[in-house]
């Protein structure tokens, strides 16, 4: 799903799109170094369920009668008076001008304060084959501001290209995005240890469409793929996280022992309780072992003529009782140091829950 700051960016690029260029590519090299996947840079201190990272995109305000402009101390100190995101979701565009992150670095003192890792989506609303070396190190000169402020990053590039490639929101071909994406990654991840590069396309059950996107394991440090249940799809059952996520975990982060993470996530008000308890429970945990972070689209919105309120947090207080429950049965202790989260204490609730009885067995 994208930021919905994207509408002005497009209509600004479209006469820009259709030239078609010779990308530029940095020359692999041979010290290409593949780093440890157990260093994620995940604050050791956040919100953790099952040894699963819990971290949220917080609404950007846009569309304030639905959802205003959320920081995420307003959504961790909703949820708990002591609870910490794992990670802060936010998005930005490349156009035809010289990239600055102004979009991302509008939010950083609240990443900052959050204690987050930043997942940073950068989308490219010129084509692929203008992601050349040097916009791929103005992207990395952005990247730079949030790890040398000790914020982590987690830098997710044309997150969901396979969607947004054939929707008309990215333009280019599989190829090209390919080059596009180890320009990227040599500019910022292959340089700055604090920057993990994460390869997230869109739901793809069958995964037919994902090899001619697939970079290479040693241009990739964390895969994951967005996916939001469908309407006559039950979110209670773990067939269905096996259906939209088995395939492509077993494809490229077991196949390739890298990290997966949920870069974003959500569900209608009549199925979000279920599945978030269904991405924390341990039978995913135990079935999926390299899952280590979820993130929720903390978003109400209005798409396809209709409106959906993902929020499970920034919503009414039945919804947010349920939630605390969900999240904090804990189930830690079998954490490994470095992981998700070693933390096993569980935080103090609210006071809009406090009356709440917790559950503790984890689902």
């Amino acid at each position: 799903m994208k930021s919905t700051f994207y509408t002005t960016a497009v209509a600004a690029m479209t006469a820009s799109l259709a030239n078609a260029i010779s990308i530029p590519q940095m020359s692999p090299k041979t010290d290409i170094v593949k780093r440890a996947p157990s260093d994620l840079l995940i604050p050791a201190d956040g919100l953790s369920t099952n040894c699963i990272s819990i971290g949220f995109l917080p609404c950007e305000g846009e569309a304030p009668e639905l959802c205003p402009r959320y920081s995420m101390s307003q959504i961790t100190s909703k949820l708990s008076n002591n609870a910490k995101a794992g990670a802060y979701g936010w998005y930005a565009q490349i156009t035809d001008k010289p990239f600055d992150g102004s979009q991302l670095l509008a939010v950083k003192n609240d990443i900052k304060k959050s204690g987050a890792v930043f997942v940073a989506s950068v989308m490219p609303s010129i084509n692929f084959n203008k992601i050349t070396p040097e916009v791929a190190k103005q992207v990395a000169s952005a990247m730079k501001k949030f790890t040398d402020d000790g914020i982590p990053v987690w830098l997710r590039f044309g997150h969901e290209m396979n969607y947004y490639a054939q929707s008309g929101v990215y333009h280019g071909t599989p190829a090209d995005f390919v080059t596009a994406w180890k320009n990227i990654y040599n500019a910022n991840c292959k340089g700055n240890p604090r920057v993990k590069c994460f390869w997230s396309p869109n739901r793809n059950d069958d995964g037919k469409q994902l090899p001619q996107y697939w970079p290479g394991k040693e241009y990739v440090d964390i895969v994951g793929i967005d996916c939001y249940p469908g309407k006559n799809e039950d979110p209670s059952k773990i067939d269905l996280f096996d259906k939209m996520y088995g395939n492509f975990y077993n494809t490229y982060s077991k196949a390739n022992n890298l990290p997966f993470a949920i870069g974003e996530t959500g569900a209608d008000a009549a199925r979000k309780e279920a599945w978030l308890k269904t991405l924390v429970s341990k039978q995913v945990k135990a079935k999926y072992p390299n899952y280590v972070s979820m993130s929720w689209f903390e978003f109400k919105k209005t798409e396809n003529g209709g409106t959906t309120d993902f929020r499970i947090v920034m919503t009414d207080d039945k919804t947010l009782a349920q939630t605390q429950q969900t999240l904090f049965v804990g189930g830690n202790e079998s954490c490994a140091k470095g992981g998700a989260n070693s933390t096993t204490t569980k935080p103090e609730m609210s006071a809009v829950a406090s009356g709440v009885k917790q559950t503790v067995g984890a689902p």
